[in-house]
């Protein structure tokens, strides 16, 4: 395989392995399924209070995080099939990976070092994988 992501003319070329690509898909939808799961890790993860504080966040900012977090796993699972993305989708796949991310360590009880120290390889192996490819579309899209 070659570079996994490189700029064209016309936006970022997509070269991933068909498998990748799928398990991008359940991860994108799995996380969107969990974020509207009631009162389960993912969702208070993504949706919990920003000002701990706080007895509530803006109910406005809430949608608002709602849209934005629905709107990139979408695009993740409507174009990990593409063999281009435009640089606005590329964005969207950068904070759609972000989100899968959280998801992840979410679902595992991450939330400090000793936590991510205790997980199993293969969910490491999962963890580090979607770093990797995160860092390697933002080093595609910088100039």
């Amino acid at each position: 395989m070659s570079e996994p992501f490189i700029r064209t003319a016309s936006g970022i070329a997509v070269d991933l392995p068909r498998p990748l690509r799928r398990w991008l898909i359940e991860q994108a939808a799995a996380a969107a399924d969990d974020a509207v799961s009631a009162n389960g890790p993912v969702k208070r993860r993504l949706f919990g209070p920003i000002d701990l504080a706080a007895d509530h966040d803006d109910p406005v900012a809430e949608l608002q995080r709602q849209f934005a977090v629905e709107g990139s796993l979408g695009v993740l699972v409507e174009t990990a099939q593409a063999t281009e993305l435009s640089e606005e989708q590329a964005e969207e796949w950068i904070r759609g990976l972000q989100l899968v991310l959280v998801a992840a360590a979410a679902r595992q009880a991450i939330v400090t070092d000793d936590d991510l120290a205790r997980i199993d390889e293969q969910r490491g192996a999962e963890l580090q994988t979607i770093q990797a490819l995160i860092s390697l579309l933002i080093d595609a899209l910088d100039p």
